[in-house]
This record gives structure tokens, C-alpha cells and sequence, in this order.
């Protein structure tokens, strides 16, 4: 019996505090704030149901990932199912983002990030309603800008209002929100955020090129365009990394695992 009860709290131990007995989960620490509560009573349903619409299991929820395009102002939410393959879950539109295309260089530009980033920040109680954290800079942020300061604190957020974040709405902000809430309870611990200046298909790099301004982003906008088009192409998320000289590197070692 000891043995058998020693085994039981290791196991415990293992899984983590999140199964503790008598401890709150994070989405239930998430719904002591009224705020979260409230986006519960008034959407928990609905994001059900569209769980339910593309396979998604209700009770475990799935990965996510957020994918944002600049210059289209939409931004898509897309949870991995049990096989593996990810499926947008829904879209919304972007209400206001500040600046114009390319990247965040510094501190004070206004310009929204360009680049692969994660959540590292959930905050119920925002000036902007309810708010995520953007990993801005990231390291190839650090690599590829040469300003002392780079800036930080960018957001996915409510009201209609930006300065270098992405304003949603606080009727759509809630979606989202709950989303990264359910996300994170189930074990995600970096949810993938990605910021495209715009859908990075051969027509729009035509049509943007013709800006003389947006000339020195090409070679950032080609690389970003490689993850993008092999997701598109997998529906599976690829791994990224860092190169020394600041651009990012794609491989499909999550793929192969998933199979």
C-alpha cells in the first residue's frame, strides 16, 4: 500500500502542479477575474461550437497558433486536431495597428512586429479590456535591428486603438483571448504568434514591391514567406530557429515527429 501510494505522488509530481489536488487550473484561475468570466458567460459556447464545426474535442481543446496579416488587417486563429493538422478555427478583423509595412526596429516607431513570436503574456486586467503579450524582440529582432533600445510591451489587444500592437475589438478580443486561455490549460505552454506585413503569396510581393519603401524588407519578407508556405503546404507547423545573421531557419522536425 505505501509503495503503491508513493508511486501516485510521484506520478503527480511528474505531470506537473497542474493536477495537484484542490489546486485551480490556469483557466480557472483565469475565470476568478470578472472580465474572463464575463467573455466565458458570453462566448465559451459559441467557441465550442465552432470546435465542433472542424473536429476539434471540446475537452481537450487543441495547439493553437495566431496568424496576423498587416496590410489585409485579419488575423486567424488555427488549433491543432488529434491527427496532428492544424484548421483555422476562425478569423477577425484587425481594428487598428499603427504604423505602416516592415518590422519593428526600435523603441517609439509605432510599427507593429514583423516576424515569428509566442504569448508571453496574459493580462485580464489591461488599460485595452483584455490582452496578450508579444515575445517582441525576438532574437532575430536583437540581430537585425541596431537601435540601443528596441522597443517592447506589444500586444494583442481590445479597444480600437494602436501603438505598435494589434487592436481586436473588445467584442472579438474575447474569442481570442479564451482561445490562448484554453490553449495554455491544456499543456501549451508557447502559443506561436505570427506576423505577416501581408499574405506572402507571388501576386502580393508583385504589387508591394512597386513601393519603393518597402524595397529594403524583401529579403525578411522572403524568409518569412518560406514558413508560411511550408505550413500552407503541410498544415503542420514548422520549427523555428534563429541564423547568426538574424533570418530564420525552418525545418520540418515537428512533422516528421507527428507522423
Amino acid at each position: 500500500m505505501i509503495f503503491f501510494r508513493a508511486l501516485f505522488l510521484c506520478v503527480l509530481f511528474l505531470a506537473g502542479t497542474a493536477f495537484m489536488p484542490g489546486q485551480l487550473s490556469f483557466e480557472e484561475t483565469q475565470q476568478k477575474n470578472d472580465r474572463v468570466r464575463q467573455a466565458y458567460e458570453r462566448k465559451e459556447e459559441y467557441i465550442k461550437m465552432k470546435c465542433r464545426k472542424v473536429g476539434i474535442p471540446e475537452e481537450t481543446f487543441g495547439n493553437m497558433f495566431i496568424r496576423a496579416f498587416k496590410a489585409e488587417a485579419i488575423m486567424e486563429i488555427w488549433v491543432q486536431k488529434p491527427d496532428g493538422i492544424y484548421v483555422k478555427l476562425d478569423e477577425f478583423k484587425i481594428y487598428a495597428e499603427s504604423g505602416k509595412l516592415g518590422p519593428k526596429r526600435m523603441q517609439g516607431d509605432c510599427q507593429v512586429p514583423e516576424g515569428y513570436y509566442y504569448i508571453n503574456d496574459f493580462n485580464p486586467n489591461s488599460n485595452y479590456y483584455l490582452s496578450l503579450g508579444i515575445s517582441y524582440p525576438n532574437e532575430s529582432d536583437m540581430k537585425l535591428s541596431t537601435a540601443a533600445n528596441k522597443g517592447g510591451l506589444i500586444y494583442i489587444h481590445g479597444k480600437h486603438a494602436s501603438a505598435g500592437c494589434l487592436a481586436m475589438s473588445d467584442y472579438y478580443v474575447e474569442d481570442i483571448y479564451i482561445c490562448a486561455v484554453k490553449a495554455r490549460n491544456y499543456g501549451q505552454q508557447k502559443i506561436p504568434v505570427q506576423i505577416f506585413p501581408f499574405k506572402p503569396t507571388e501576386e502580393n510581393f508583385t504589387l508591394f514591391n512597386q513601393y519603393v519603401d518597402c524595397a529594403p524588407f524583401n529579403k525578411l519578407w522572403r524568409n518569412m514567406a518560406e514558413g508560411y508556405n511550408l505550413f500552407e503546404k503541410t498544415h503542420h507547423l514548422p520549427k523555428v530557429t534563429v541564423a547568426n545573421n538574424g533570418f530564420y531557419q525552418f525545418s520540418d522536425a515537428e512533422i516528421a515527429a507527428a507522423k
